[in-house]
């Protein structure tokens, strides 16, 4: 039996918004629900801490998860079980092991014991235990660890005033974590209307020069906005197919007038007036545009428009009245 085909469905611009508007709805309310289970995790902090006599502090460490596993391992090791070691028993042979070297435990001076503790020791120097940390253990180690520098921060800036601005990146590609900015209400815009710094444009240079130096900053950036251009010129050509019903339609910024507008009869709409209009790996555009203009085609705010024919014939009068005043050059028709 073959897989039901489904028909693809295009959504009309309403339907986009009504779309838009619900994730943005229960996006709030998840957030609402994470915000209502942090107050109830710090209330019960505070309870814990009152009825035990602790700090909050304590309560506070011992709650977030991955803390508790890191912490070292004191043992003082044991005759008994150093004497069972040197006898080196099976497996379930501790009933044979007592029954038949019990008495000779009990004869062993204080000198033998310390030498048979001192062997031991020796030996378990040779070999080494570690822990395995998981990447969701890590995960949540940062989240917890971050939020609680949070509220020291926001608790600093309640007592003193002091403003502050936190980058927060992973070093290493192990835990599948994006970068997080924290900035207190004061310089929340500093970097960007001051200094016309990006704030996630800072953060994916600052990982990719932790994780590889200089080189990998650059790459990392670079990766990024490709990543993007990508996306876009996926959205721009696939969309026009949906419209134009030409299968093998495609963008040709060069020869746009000609090859897609007179061609197809369509025309772009909703273009950010921040981003030129051109082919987009060959023009520079900061990467916060970049990602505004997909986010745009995929909202449905960007997007093809079909032509009446009284709306081409004004839009080839405009392109016209352009040639002759010398606003733009004219290129030769491509098919």
């Amino acid at each position: 039996m073959q897989p039901r085909i489904r028909p693809k469905v295009i959504l009309s611009k309403e339907a986009c918004s009504i779309l838009n508007a619900n994730r943005q709805t229960k996006s709030r309310q998840f957030k609402v629900a994470l915000d209502n289970a942090w107050d109830q995790i710090d209330d019960a902090t505070k309870t814990i801490a009152s009825a035990h006599h602790k700090s909050v502090r304590r309560v506070q460490n011992d709650l977030y998860i991955g803390h508790g596993i890191l912490r070292s391992r004191h043992s003082k090791l044991n005759v008994w079980n150093v004497f069972c070691w040197k006898k080196k028993p099976g497996q379930h042979a501790l009933k044979q092991l007592v029954r038949e070297h019990k008495a000779e435990y009990y004869t062993l001076s204080k000198e033998e014991q310390q030498d048979l503790v001192k062997e031991y020791a020796e030996q378990k120097l040779t070999k080494m235990t570690g822990f395995h940390t998981s990447t969701k253990s890590k995960i949540n180690d940062i989240t917890q660890t971050l939020k609680a520098v949070e509220n020291e921060l926001n608790s600093l800036n309640c007592r003193t005033g002091a403003e502050t601005i936190l980058y927060v990146m992973c070093g290493s590609t192990d835990p599948p974590l994006r970068g997080v900015t924290f900035a207190m209400e004061g310089v929340q815009h500093f970097m960007q209307s001051v200094m016309s710094i990006d704030n996630q444009d800072l953060i994916s240079k600052m990982e990719g020069f932790a994780v590889q130096g200089m080189r990998g900053a650059a790459k990392n950036h670079k990766q990024r906005v490709s990543d993007v251009h990508s996306s876009i010129c996926d959205i721009i050509n696939c969309t026009l197919r949906e419209v134009t019903g030409d299968s093998d339609a495609k963008m040709q910024w060069a020869y746009y007038f000609w090859n897609v507008v007179q061609h197809h009869q369509v025309v772009i709409e909703g273009w950010p007036e921040n981003v030129p209009f051109a082919n987009l790996s060959k023009v520079s555009s900061a990467l916060p545009e970049l990602e505004m203009l997909l986010r745009k085609w995929e909202l449905g705010t960007t997007h093809w428009k079909t032509l009446t024919d009284k709306d081409f014939e004004k839009i080839h009068l405009e392109h016209n009245e352009k040639l002759e005043s010398g606003e733009i050059e004219d290129t030769h028709r491509r098919i």
